[in-house]
């Protein structure tokens, strides 16, 4: 008869042993001895889990703190040596100009050639490449390849090509491939960002040759005006200046060293109290100002060609459009884009990738082509009117069929009745 313990279902575990087993008995001794409490094995099996545990997450610590983690993945480390042999970048501008120059290049049209892509897919890489660098040294790009693709438009196979071409021109070098986490790393990854990662992308950087850097010229810079701020600054420094000062020896006082200015002499000879006084405005507006549309057609003209990019101001495409015969109010800067392509495909000619002189190319090219024809905009205007007119008449030609198809069996039905009550009907 076994014992129950305090009414539950379950006997004790030192009641249900059998006193002829010598099994039970062992099992007995063992369960006596953990009841007793912990041994001296299972405090150092403890103390050395605590110890391993306490390590790995010193060694997690520092592989994130020295592997540099940004983002939200976590990204391969770069060993140092391989850090240190690898230059960094001019810039992320320059780079791109580099890149895109190296493309246009014979050598490049080759290599482009040879792995089956375009040099503009090859440069929409570069350029999602350069958008996922470090600023200053061009290093740390640890996108994925799917990544990578959706934002250049194009498929993973494109990125693996692109990546050879780059590499090819000597203008990108893949530090560390792309593999599975170990375990620590693994861990690493889930204390940087939270959740688990078992795989890292390839660590690639942006670099500068030497000879790209010597050979290939910076791209343009737009000089740029100083803002009113600026200004504003520069006269309240003029204005508040100290008006006295040592004179130098041999200078009069109005000289422009002597170092005061005579407010009187300032006022009545600034040529804006001249104009002021001869009954002008002070900023009379010099220029009409140019039609909305003529600037806007010249927006999108250099938007849809980047080799106008180099002419600067947009005034300046304003004055070649404003110079020839094109109806602005007909043709966009779209239209007109697509206009000299199809004329400079059709003579068997491709676009240059720089112009020196870009006002003059395009006043040439526009020269050479009759405007007068009608645009893209306008054929596209016409065959929606012709196309909704003729859905129009085909809708208008089913219901007519509809309805004298209704009328015929109107009438059938009508005839139909008459018969039916002349039948009925009794002589009289």
């Amino acid at each position: 008869m076994q014992v129950l313990s305090q009414g539950s279902s379950h006997p004790e575990p030192g009641t249900t042993v059998h006193k002829n087993s010598a099994f039970g008995a062992s099992h007995t001794d063992a369960a006596a001895t953990r009841a007793a409490g912990p041994t001296t094995e299972d405090a150092e099996e403890w103390a050395t889990a605590v110890r391993e545990a306490t390590e790995n997450v010193a060694r997690i610590e520092a592989l994130n703190a020295e592997s540099g983690q940004r983002g939200n993945s976590w990204a391969l480390p770069v060993t140092t040596g391989r850090r240190a042999r690898t230059p960094i970048w001019t810039s992320r501008a320059q780079w791109q100009h580099q890149v895109r120059t190296l493309l246009n290049s014979p050598t490049g049209t080759e290599i482009c050639k040879k792995n089956t892509i375009s040099t503009e897919a090859a440069f929409a890489v570069a350029v999602t490449h350069a958008s996922l660098a470090e600023g200053k040294t061009g290093r740390g790009v640890t996108a994925s390849r799917e990544t990578i693709a959706n934002r250049a438009g194009v498929s993973v196979t494109v990125v693996k090509r692109a990546r050879r071409v780059l590499g090819a021109l000597g203008m990108a070098v893949e530090q560390e491939r792309g593999r599975y986490l170990t375990k620590l790393e693994s861990m690493a990854a889930e204390a940087h960002h939270g959740h688990r990662q078992f795989r890292a992308a390839s660590v690639w950087a942006l670099i500068s040759p030497r000879a790209a850097v010597t050979t290939i010229t910076a791209p343009f810079k737009r000089s740029r005006k100083p803002s009113r701020a600026t200004l504003r600054t520069a006269a309240h420094r003029v204005r508040t200046a100290p008006r006295t000062s040592a004179q130098n020896g041999g200078r009069g006082p109005l000289s422009p060293s002597g170092g005061f200015v005579l407010p009187s002499l300032v006022l009545k000879f600034s040529p804006t109290h001249a104009q002021a006084r001869a009954g002008k405005p002070k900023n009379p507006q010099r220029t009409t100002p140019r039609p909305i549309e003529l600037q806007r057609n010249a927006a999108q003209l250099m938007a849809h060609i980047p080799a106008l990019k180099t002419a600067g101001h947009v005034g300046r495409i304003c004055d070649v459009l404003a110079n020839t015969d094109i109806d602005v109010t007909r043709w966009t800067g779209r239209d007109i884009a697509h206009e000299l392509t199809r004329d400079t495909q059709s003579r068997g000619w491709v676009w240059p990738a720089q112009l020196t002189r870009p006002t003059a190319f395009l006043r040439w090219r526009l020269a050479q082509i009759d405007w007068s024809q009608p645009s893209p905009a306008e054929r596209a205007r016409d065959n929606d009117r012709t196309r909704l007119a003729e859905q129009a008449a085909r809708r208008l030609e089913a219901r007519e069929r509809d309805s004298h198809v209704a009328h015929a069996h109107t009438r059938a039905e009508i005839m139909q009745q008459l018969r039916e009550q002349l039948s009925t009907k009794t002589p009289a």
